[in-house]
């Protein structure tokens, strides 16, 4: 064996064992690894005198990047393709995990190619791009590829081999733009192995030249998006007469997905044409498509961010992180200053804008966000900008017709907008109603209570003369429970004791956490910092939470805990996957805004909360399907 292929060799296995786990997605620790290959694959060409092809595959593997990134955005933002989109259902947040091996073949492509480059030297002669070049290369994609693959996609459709492979491609019913990537290696090389053609015949001709690499790259990956990308790209004029042979739609393909055993082309359906195997409704659905009525709304939720990291866990930059809890990632540590330059691009240069569309029981529900970090709202100076923001977005909701506006967190707050009060008067003979949520956010904390303690139990309370925590003084002061109120409001305090009537004297100012300590049940309306936690309350206490940003899982694990301003459902009742705050719930003002929808209030939910209707919310919470969200310790857990 000669150095080259001895070389060859060596690499190929550090390419197998770098590239065990890049079809393992997120499962694996060591899932990053897999981004070794290139700087492995750049070694190798100099190692193997291929450098002559670096320059063109860096340039078609960035582009292959921008181009997949460019169809995910605009398949997730919302004006642009809810018009034209196939199937109005998210993709569960599964297949966001299972799919990210999908740029394999991105990263193993200039592999190959340096491979085949040291094995054959078949790539070492090169000219300039010419039409010949161009010619040769996109018609051997028309008379080798297509046919190769349209016979490859048939027997990978027989049952044994399906089951061994092909399933876990076919496992994206509702397919995201990088579906189309997303395979077993071993299907991945055979994929490989027939794109290669466009560049090899060129080669065998004479006429290859570094520049197809990129240009290639660009032409396959838009049409593999435009198959995947849930909705419809390709006009109808572009299927007129013979064009529908050569050039297939999104829902073309996205018919494959859903019928299995039609409309198996790559991107030309003349081979389905003549294997017989195009779906009768392929043409009535493109029409469908590009013809079908905008999507009725009931709810509108509106939310924000929080940190500037939060700003990177929305749909068209990542599926994947909007569907996980928002929170710093080591690599985010580096991007830093770009985040800061986005988050001001947000704040200056977008609009409000829809995150995510779903349905809960039928009822049609879309998640908006405000450009907006949540420490430009302690920023006086743009207050009342928010301010503006927001009610131009309820004037928006309503002339969508949209029924129901729910507020999170800083949207509602007092100094925004008094808990919605303030835009009462701003709607005129609107039909909107505003929801502010906070009194099923009292209900669910409430019915917590009710469950893990009894009117004997001392309770430490921080947030305590907030709207909820007002509300919750007052029943507990009710119940016979001994409340420390942690507030420096005296008049605040006074007035919320002066409401619980003979059950005010239950009630106990204190001004620190400290004068808490011991206690074994506690509330949390507040952000308490972690190490303050472990200090104060002892281990396998109650705590209650309803502040935002909450406990993290990592505290939470050694106490008995409830999260009253998340609240779970179950997974069949919705096609939901954005995470507004905990992961597999929804805030509990945005289960609000849909129980106002499902039960038809027709009332504005906003100001103080009402006392006397936190129990009955409770009961109408869980008439929808919503539950509490508990954690048990760790030890409880094990028993």
């Amino acid at each position: 064996m000669d150095m080259a292929m001895l070389q060859v060799s060596v690499t190929l296995m550090v390419l197998t064992a770098l590239t065990f786990n890049m079809f393992q997605g997120s499962k694996s620790p060591s899932w990053w690894g897999r981004f070794l290959v290139y700087p492995v694959t750049y070694m190798l060409s100099v190692q193997l005198g291929s450098t002559h092809l670096m320059p063109a595959l860096v340039l078609g593997t960035i582009v292959r990047y921008a181009v997949n990134l460019a169809f995910t955005a605009l398949s997730k933002l919302d004006s642009f393709a809810e018009p034209v989109r196939i199937h109005r259902a998210n993709p569960p947040a599964e297949q966001h995990e299972r799919e990210l091996d999908w740029d394999g073949p991105v990263i193993l492509s200039p592999t190959a190619f340096i491979l085949v480059d040291a094995v054959t030297g078949w790539l070492r002669s090169t000219v300039s791009l010419t039409w010949t070049s161009l010619a040769v290369c996109f018609l051997s994609h028309y008379l080798v590829v297509e046919p190769l693959y349209y016979a490859f996609h048939l027997w990978l459709h027989k049952p044994a081999v399906y089951k061994a492979s092909h399933v876990h491609h076919h496992s994206s019913v509702v397919t995201e733009a990088i579906s189309g990537t997303s395979h077993p290696m071993l299907e991945t090389l055979g994929y490989l192995a027939n794109f290669s053609f466009p560049f090899l015949v060129p080669a065998w001709c004479g006429c290859f030249s570094t520049s197809l690499i990129p240009i290639y790259f660009t032409f396959f990956d838009i049409m593999n998006c435009i198959g995947h990308c849930n909705f419809e790209v390709v006009p109808r004029w572009l299927q007129a007469g013979p064009l529908k042979y050569f050039i297939y739609t999104s829902s073309y393909h996205s018919l494959h997905h859903s019928k299995y055993k039609y409309n198996y082309c790559l991107f030309c359906p003349i081979w389905d044409y003549l294997g017989g195997t195009v779906h009768p409704t392929t043409d009535t659905l493109h029409t469908q498509v590009l013809t079908q009525k905008p999507r009725p709304l009931d709810v509108i939720f509106l939310a924000h961010g929080h940190y500037s990291y939060s700003m990177l866990h929305v749909p068209w930059l990542s599926p994947f992180l909007s569907s996980h809890q928002h929170e710093q990632r080591w690599w985010m540590i580096p991007l830093q200053p770009l985040t800061f330059l986005w988050v001001l691009f947000c704040r200056y240069c977008l609009s409000t804008a829809c995150v995510q569309r779903y349905q809960y029981r039928s009822t049609q529900c879309a998640t908006w966000c405000l450009p907006v970090t949540g420490h430009f709202y302690f920023m006086k100076s743009h207050r009342q900008l928010i301010s503006e923001m927001i009610a131009q977005a309820v004037r928006d909701a309503d002339d969508a017709g949209v029924k129901y506006f729910g507020l999170a967190h800083l949207n509602k707050a007092e100094f925004i907008n008094q808990g919605g009060k303030e835009l009462l008067p701003l709607l005129g003979d609107r039909k909107i109603r505003i929801v502010h949520g906070n009194t099923l956010t009292a209900a669910a904390v409430w019915q917590a209570l009710r469950q893990y303690t009894q009117p004997k139990d001392e309770i430490v309370f921080a947030g305590s003369t907030s709207k909820i925590g007002r509300a919750l003084c007052i029943l507990l002061a009710r119940r016979g429970h001994t409340v420390r109120m942690i507030t420096g409001c005296e008049e605040r305090f006074q007035k919320i004791k002066s409401e619980a009537g003979d059950g005010g004297k239950n009630l106990v100012r204190v001004q620190t956490y400290e004068e808490g300590v011991g206690c074994r049940v506690w509330i949390l309306g507040k952000v308490m910092e972690p190490k303050k936690i472990q200090a104060l309350i002892p281990p396998e206490s109650l705590i209650i939470d309803f502040a935002v940003p909450h406990v993290s899982e990592e505290i939470a694990k050694d106490y008995r805990y409830v999260n009253g301003a998340a609240l779970s459902y179950s997974q069949k009742d919705t096609d939901l996957t954005f995470c507004h705050d905990v992961p597999k719930t929804v805030p509990a003002c945005l289960a609000a805004a849909i129980v106002h929808a499902r039960e038809n209030t027709q009332k504005h939910e906003t100001g103080e909360v009402d006392v006397d209707e936190v129990e009955g919310w409770w009961e109408k919470a869980t008439r929808h399907g919503f539950t509490l969200a508990c954690i048990e310790p760790d030890h409880a857990k094990k028993d």
